[in-house]
Parts: C-alpha cells; structure tokens; sequence
C-alpha cells in the first residue's frame, strides 16, 4: 500500500478521487478552500462559495452513473433516499430535437438530476466511514513541494484561512482536482526542471450564455416527466432551455441564448423569453411552479483542453483530473460524468502497479477525455473540426422524431453509451 495522498480541491472531482484512492493508500488528505454549506431547509438548495455553478441544477448521464457505480457503492441508493429520482432518459423524458419531439419510450438509459449540494453531500458521507481519508476545510494550496531536481512532486504549500504562514504537507501522490481556476500550470514550472516543455491550451467558445432559477413544484401539480429540454427551432433565435426534477419537489430551469442576446432577469422577462420558445408545455407547468431562488445568470463558459499530456518532463508524484484539465460547456451535462470517469482510470492505474506513472496516466486521461470534448464542441483537442458528414447528420436527427430505435441509439451516444460512428448502422 502506497503512502500519502493529498488532493487539492473537495468538489464532485475531489471527492471521487477520495474514493478512488481511498485503501489504496495509508492516508488520503482532501484539501478544501472554503467548505461545505451546513444541511439547509431553506426552499432553494445551498450553494457553495467558490463554485458558481452550484446554483444550478446538475444532471450525471448513464455512463457516469456507472462510474459512480465503481467508485461509490451504494451512492444511488442514498441519493434516492434523500429526494433524488432516477428517470429513464426517452420514457420520462420530452425532448425536442430541431426536427421534433423523440418518441417516450422506455430506453434502459437511467440519469439522475439533483442540486450539486446533494450529490457532494452524499459523496462526503460515503467517504465518513473511511477511517483513512480525511477531509480539512479552510485550507487553500498555494504551492507544490517539488525535489531537488524537480523532476518528482513530494508535497504542497498550504494556508488556512484564519492562521499565519504557510505550512507543508508532504504526499507521495498529489492530484489536483481544483477545477476550472487551477492555477496548477503556473505551479508546474515553478518547479526546477529545465528540460520541461511549454504547456499548450485549446479553448473552443461554446457560443452560449444562461440562467438558471430554481421552482418548487406540489406533488399533485408535477407534470408526469422528469426532463424537459428544447433545443433551437426556426423562428425562436437559437433560444433554449431545460427543465429538470430534483430533490424535495424542487425543479431547476435554465434558459440559454447567443451571446449579446438579451437574458431575462425578472419574472416578466423569464416568462417572455419561455413564451418565445415555440412551446407551450414549460409555459404551463411554470404556471403551477413557485420560483424559490433569484434569477442567476452566467457568462460563457469556455471548452478549456489542458495539455498536461504534451508535457516532457512532467513531474513524477503529480496528477491532475476533472475541470483542472478538461472544462466542458454546462449545456451538454457532461462535466461530472467526464470527471468521474477520470477518477475511475485513476483508482485503475494505482491498483495496477506500485508507482503510478503519471505522465502516462495523463496522456491516456487526455484519450479519455477526447469523446465527450469531441461532443461538447465539435472540434478536436486542438480545436480543429471534426470531419462529419453534415448531411447524414442532419438526416438522423430528421428522422429520431420518427423511430425510437434511433432515438435511443442518439441518446445512447450523448450518454457515453456509444461511440458516435457506431450510428452509421442507421445510414440506410
């Protein structure tokens, strides 16, 4: 068994690499900056300082279920116990295409949506009976502790928030799960190697700013889905939303529109930028809805690849998964799962030798990661377009209102279920 772990930032990514390596290590040493929201009975879920998105609802997809599945047993389980309802991703779902509405039928694709507070909550609580692993609030990382030749990460510089000085923390492994404001990069080369590489970035704009506001919804007034998404239609300005079932009768709703198109920030402009949709059904169910939070609104969020793969020379002891490597555009809900599927190749590689080759564990993170980036944004890791037939495409998504089959097999692939070529069986 290996020594000490330490990992820099307690978010969804934090938290499953814990369990990750948790037995796998003596100790694992999770170290947050600003902490947990205490347990709230307020109507809206808490949100947490430091992570703006934690005031939007959050949606895992099948395939990181699965990886919650490895990583966390038992985690569905308390979910559902605390308010969370799975649902079918066709039969409990209206989606709608910018051809049409997919057909409801049953899929066998099984998500769930929740606030993030919930999720963390039950991440941390499936850590509690772990002896080994150790969460520490309060605690920010402004360094990493580096060898001589600085070819090998043996520790971390840290402050607590209401103490002098700076302490060290030494580790024998250190990941950087600090999320899409990592400031890992700089980090890395104040480390003494001269033969390390430049470190490239890709950064592809996902053309899309949002709000999102939470509703209380009565039981006996719940529409019989758990998910609504519209996607743009002619004639309503390359508008958006979604609407998603959570925990304790609470719905989140995010609206979505280009950049410089206006964004409501009142009820009047919530209700008219819904109307403008092109459908009456989220109209009507906001009708029996009572919003229990403000109208939040959020700037683009960038697709941001981080090429710790490309790095020669990349220090030994140090590893780096989640948003600090790979952030996605929140629209397509498949940040968490991308993370967690991280965290599952990472307990995979320590349980698999004894000193865990970190350069390699990035470069087939990187491969990893290729799938949902390609989805998100259409593009390559170094940003280039991918070469798609644009017109069998489109005839797919023309013909998905039609048949569930394909439907499913669409759905399949956005859930990671499924390589995207594997359609062309629907070519015809």
């Amino acid at each position: 068994m290996n020594g000490h772990a330490v990992i820099i930032g307690g978010g969804i990514g934090g938290l499953l690499a814990a369990h990750a390596l948790a037995g796998r290590f003596e100790r694992v040493t999770i170290l947050e900056r600003y902490g947990y929201p205490p347990d709230s009975v307020s109507p809206a879920p808490p949100a947490r300082r430091g992570v703006p998105q934690s005031r939007c609802l959050h949606l895992l997809m099948a395939a990181g279920a699965a990886a919650f599945d490895e990583l966390v047993p038992g985690w569905r389980e308390e979910l559902v116990a605390l308010g969370a309802h799975p649902f079918d991703a066709s039969a409990d779902a209206l989606v709608r295409f910018s051809t049409g509405w997919l057909p409801r039928r049953p899929s066998g694709i099984t998500t769930y949506a929740c606030s993030r507070a919930l999720l963390e909550s039950v991440l941390r609580r499936r850590l509690s009976g772990k002896s080994t692993v150790h969460v520490r609030e309060g605690q920010t990382v402004v360094g990493l502790l580096g060898s001589t030749l600085g070819d090998r990460v043996i520790g971390v510089h840290t402050a607590e928030r209401y103490a002098a000085g700076e302490r060290i923390l030494m580790a024998d492994l250190v990941v950087d799960a600090s999320g899409a404001t990592s400031t890992l990069p700089r980090w890395i080369f104040r480390l003494s190697n001269s033969a390390r590489s430049p470190l490239h970035k890709t950064v592809v704009e996902p053309g899309t700013e949002y709000v999102s506001r939470w509703f209380h919804i009565e039981a006996r007034h719940a529409p019989d889905w758990h998910c609504l998404s519209i996607a743009p239609s002619m004639g309503a300005a390359l508008h958006s939303a979604m609407m998603l079932r959570a925990e304790r009768d609470r719905w989140g709703v995010v609206l979505l529109a280009p950049p410089g198109e206006p964004l409501p920030a009142d009820d009047v402009g919530f209700l008219d930028f819904i109307a403008g949709l092109g459908d009456g059904e989220l109209r009507e169910v906001l009708a029996r809805a009572t919003p229990v939070s403000p109208i939040h609104r959020y700037g683009p969020t960038s697709n941001r690849m981080t090429h710790y793969d490309r790095v020669t020379g990349w220090p030994a002891g140090l590893v780096a998964i989640g948003d600090s490597v790979c952030t996605l555009d929140p629209y397509f809900g498949l940040g968490m799962t991308t993370t967690a599927r991280g965290a599952v190749l990472l307990g995979r590689y320590v349980k698999a030798v004894e000193e865990v080759s970190c350069a390699e564990f990035q470069k087939e993170l990187a491969l990893l990661n290729a799938e949902p980036w390609g989805l998100a944004t259409g593009c390559d890791p170094n940003g280039r377009p991918l070469a798609r037939d644009m017109t069998y495409v489109s005839r797919l998504y023309k013909m998905a209102p039609s048949s569930p089959q394909l439907a499913h097999a669409l759905l399949a692939v956005h859930h990671l279920l499924r390589p995207a070529e594997t359609l062309k069986e629907f070519a015809g």
